[in-house]
């Protein structure tokens, strides 16, 4: 199983970008760390089962759809679950992509621990590792809590990329965090700079958009087949998105 980062340069981005990039690789890459006596844990205590690995009943479908695809990509895998959710349905060969060594070495320990490795390669990329990856490579792509939570330059570059190396038969569905408008924010004692940027600690949590904005982004590349609306454990109402998107001919 191939664990090793790309060190591939960046494309040209702004200063604010870049800063902005490494500070949520850091932020990230911690989040997920494991210390070795976690690792062990976790390879030799008791396993759970794998379908409670998605956040929400719709993420766990979405996922199993992807299980019917041939060559899937997780784009920002995290502890890879929509990876280890689409082998266990029946994909054989899922790349799962992280930019955060951290979430790579928790997708690799997951994979192992409910017995996919086999068929779910982690790999550490840097921002522009798709580049490297031939045109119409995947038939299936999940990208999930990953570009809004990214500077916007970043965001749409992944976006053009990932349909590029989209199959045209292609399935590809993002996840989102829920619309911030400036006004519950500021109801909730919280700044959005720019309009729509929320930063924790000087990190880049949110960059909130509204469904028609993400909307027109897509546009250029994908159109959108189904808008489904999901909530993450404890909360009440289903206000984040779940875009399932198609490959324009054109794109």
């Amino acid at each position: 199983m191939k664990n090793d980062c790309h060190t591939d340069s960046l494309k040209p981005m702004t200063e604010r970008a870049a800063l902005e990039s490494q500070t949520l690789i850091s932020f990230w890459d911690k989040a997920f760390a494991m210390s070795e006596e976690e690792q062990k844990q976790m390879l030799e205590g008791e396993v759970e089962d794998w379908k409670e690995m998605a956040p929400s009943e719709k993420l766990f479908q979405a996922a199993c759809a992807l299980g019917q695809r041939k060559k899937m990509l997780d784009y920002g895998c995290g502890n890879a679950w929509a990876s280890i959710i689409a082998a266990k349905s029946g994909c054989e060969d899922v790349t799962a992509v992280d930019a955060a060594p951290g979430a790579v070495q928790a997708a690799r320990l997951y994979a192992e621990r409910y017995g996919v490795s086999d068929r779910v390669k982690t790999e550490c990329a840097s921002s522009n590792w798709l580049q490297s990856i031939p045109s119409g490579t995947y038939d299936g792509l999940v990208c999930s809590n990953v570009l809004d939570v990214v500077p916007p330059d970043i965001a749409e570059a992944i976006i053009r990329e990932l349909a590029r190396v989209t199959a045209p038969d292609g399935i590809v569905i993002v996840g989102l965090n829920y619309y911030l408008s400036p006004e519950v924010a500021a109801a909730k004692g919280l700044e959005l700079v720019d309009g729509n940027r929320l930063y924790i600690d000087g990190v880049l949590r949110l960059v909130s958009r509204t469904d028609e904005e993400w909307e027109r982004i897509f546009s250029h590349w994908y159109s959108v087949e189904k808008l489904e609306h999901f909530a993450w454990p404890g909360e009440s109402k289903e206000t984040r998105r779940l875009y399932w998107l198609r490959k324009r001919e054109d794109s």
